[in-house]
């Protein structure tokens, strides 16, 4: 039986994620159209206006680059048309990892460079499944969502980014107790968490001053506490 690579490098897996690329495109395009019309309807002035999108631009290189050490973590086990799509349509590294891993432990396997076939699908699937929480949710519910936070925050509006993070917090820990415990089995993944918590925790305190690290932090971590994990094991 083929791995994964057979269909992660489809030609039909190109034709099939670039839709939804396409699709990205075309809507920054048109959003961004339809500002620049409404600026002009509205009379702001055009100086401002190419400075605030120059800023813009300028200030997305940073978090864009931010993320280029996970994507080829995931390159390098779900192929780049499926982590080009992803990005495109999510853009969130954190979440494609742990919701292909999620995946893939399913089948009683781990995210890795050779995986079987139906492991490989089941890692794809899961990501795409689980953002349709979201959107459906934000179909049905977008238009009251005051009312939603008010009921999720008890009436206390300050409580409302503790508990996105606190969910994130959750999953990131499910990850790291499955790391550590496997201390017997496999130290290397073992010692990658632990070293990867210590740059993390670094690069945070650091933060304080070099603001450019906190966007960095996650991709040294990941990145140092690999590579450390290799040359110590």
């Amino acid at each position: 039986m083929k791995d994964q690579w057979f269909y992660a490098n489809h030609p039909l897996m190109y034709i099939a994620c670039s839709v939804g690329i396409i699709l990205v495109l075309f809507q920054g395009t048109y959003l961004l159209r339809k500002a620049l019309k409404a600026s002009e309807e509205m009379g702001m002035d055009k100086k401002r206006i190419r400075k605030g999108v120059t800023t813009a631009l300028v200030a997305s290189i940073g978090p864009a680059l931010g993320i280029c050490g996970s994507i080829l973590a995931l390159i390098v086990t779900l192929g780049a048309p499926v982590t080009a799509l992803r990005m495109s349509v999510i853009g969130g590294t954190n979440y494609e990892t742990m919701a292909a891993n999620f995946g893939a432990k399913a089948m009683g396997a781990e995210l890795a460079t050779t995986m079987d076939p139906i492991v490989f699908t089941n890692a794809l699937w899961t990501p795409a499944l689980g953002v349709m929480g979201w959107l459906i949710f934000m179909v049905l519910f977008g238009h009251k969502m005051e009312s939603v936070n008010h009921v999720l925050t008890g009436g206390r509006k300050a409580l409302l980014p503790a508990v996105s993070v606190g969910a994130m917090l959750g999953a990131f820990a499910y990850f790291c107790v499955d790391n550590i415990s496997k201390v017997s089995t496999n130290p290397k993944v073992t010692f990658a968490t632990v070293f990867g918590f210590i740059i993390m925790f670094i690069c945070q305190k650091l933060g304080k001053k070099y603001t450019w690290l906190r966007d960095w932090g996650l991709t040294f971590a990941m990145f140092i506490g690999a590579i450390a994990s290799q040359l110590i094991f």
